[in-house]
């Protein structure tokens, strides 16, 4: 890992950690996995506590088979979202209702709060001015960041979240980890985001 990819201010912890995951030509597979549903309340903890707000999807073992033997850990990806047109940063990709995004998120039981069940908390990487709780939401998980693990502090925890976020805007700035449906020169074949509902019916 050259200086570069070691960003100033860092632990010693996060300053060793890669910046970039994955090769070049995009995800590989098991990866992508995908996870759909409504946007539903969580611990209430993100916004309050970390200044690093999350949306939480239904962890289902029977609509997501795979959720269930993949490690808990810290994924990145995109996120798609069903924004109604009323909402502030509603901005549909085009030929869509779907707004896309990047995001970071975990998946496992947050060791630091001692969690007792098994959740998804997604932090989509942009700045929303409103909540959009039960809108429906897609996730094309496209890769794993790090292991979950229990800190001294807060402190320590927004720090790893801070850089895990950092990972997916890297990783994902690629031409083969962009998704092509962004019109933006992507080579990611992500359709499935920004798939409108009358599309699927008709498959």
């Amino acid at each position: 890992m050259s200086k570069e990819e070691i960003p100033t201010g860092t632990t010693a912890a996060s300053g060793l950690r890669p910046l970039l995951i994955g090769p070049s030509s995009g995800p590989e597979p098991p990866y992508p996995y995908r996870m759909s549903g409504p946007v539903i309340s969580g611990f209430g903890r993100g916004s309050k506590e970390l200044g690093i707000p999350t949306a939480n999807l239904p962890v289902d073992n029977s609509l997501t088979p795979w959720i269930s033997s993949i490690p808990s850990g810290v994924y990145f990806g995109w996120a798609s979202l069903l924004l109604p047109p009323s909402h502030p940063n509603y901005s549909p990709a085009s030929n869509t209702s779907w707004s896309m995004f990047p995001m970071v998120m975990s998946i496992g039981y947050n060791p630091f709060y001692k969690n007792d069940t098994r959740s998804a908390e997604v932090h989509v990487l942009h700045e929303f001015q409103a909540d959009f709780y039960g809108t429906d939401m897609r996730l094309l998980i496209m890769g794993y960041i790090r292991d979950e693990k229990d800190y001294k502090g807060l402190d320590d925890l927004v720090e790893d979240i801070t850089f895990d976020c950092r990972v997916a805007r890297q990783s994902l700035s690629r031409p083969g980890w962009r998704v092509k449906e962004l019109g933006d020169g992507g080579q990611f074949e992500g359709g499935w985001l920004v798939e409108q509902e009358e599309e699927k019916a008709s498959l």
